[in-house]
């Protein structure tokens, strides 16, 4: 289940026109970027699972998800903050700001409670819901998603060294990071489904 809303999650983060493409957004172990990665590179990881409160007679469950944001420092240290965390022009839209915290917020937006990432069908690229159905291996139904995703918290940015992009520490190579943290994409399969891929 988790495999199908990871999938969906990067496919859409590419196809959003952020100006994230295959070598930019991947699917992670964990929040690092791919060691390859340019400026700017967005880790989707996985999260917890868990039962509904009222998982009785029903199997009800939540999947939650990771997106982190890593940029790669350029210029002096001293300008972080100014230059490349909150560098901002007011006027300009969100869609187009520059600095990190901009780039976080667009993330975290576009995410956020979007029924096409996650339970719509017949979406490009395809859905969470979409995925279950094409992985599926016969016709037996596929008991998916119902609700989307929500976001839950975002860490502040932080400054990591080579260790964290893979790079040399010794060569003075730093790098910001932010996590954003989604929960509670439902999944429901009624106790009477005895078929089905997931069962």
């Amino acid at each position: 289940m988790i495999d199908a809303l990871l999938y969906s999650v990067r496919d859409a983060i590419r196809a959003a026109g952020f100006n994230y493409g295959h070598a930019e957004c991947e699917i992670m172990d964990d929040g690092k970027p791919s060691p390859r990665f340019g400026n700017y590179f967005v880790s989707v990881h996985g999260g917890k699972s868990r039962p509904a409160l009222a998982n009785i007679r029903n199997l009800d469950e939540y999947f939650d998800f990771n997106v982190t944001l890593t940029a790669r420092v350029i210029g002096p240290l001293d300008r972080v903050g100014d230059q490349q965390i909150a560098r901002n022009i007011a006027r300009v839209p969100l869609g187009q700001r520059q600095g990190f915290n901009a780039k976080l917020e667009q993330l975290k937006v576009f995410i956020h409670s979007n029924w096409v990432i996650t339970v719509l069908q017949g979406q490009k690229p395809p859905s969470a819901n979409d995925n279950l159905a094409a992985w599926a291996a016969d016709s037996s139904p596929v008991y998916g998603f119902v609700e989307p995703a929500r976001w839950a918290s975002s860490e502040l940015p932080t400054l990591v060294d080579g260790r964290w992009t893979g790079d040399d520490p010794d060569q003075e190579g730093f790098a910001i990071k932010a996590q954003l943290s989604f929960i509670g994409a439902r999944r429901m399969q009624p106790q009477t489904a005895s078929v089905g891929v997931f069962q």
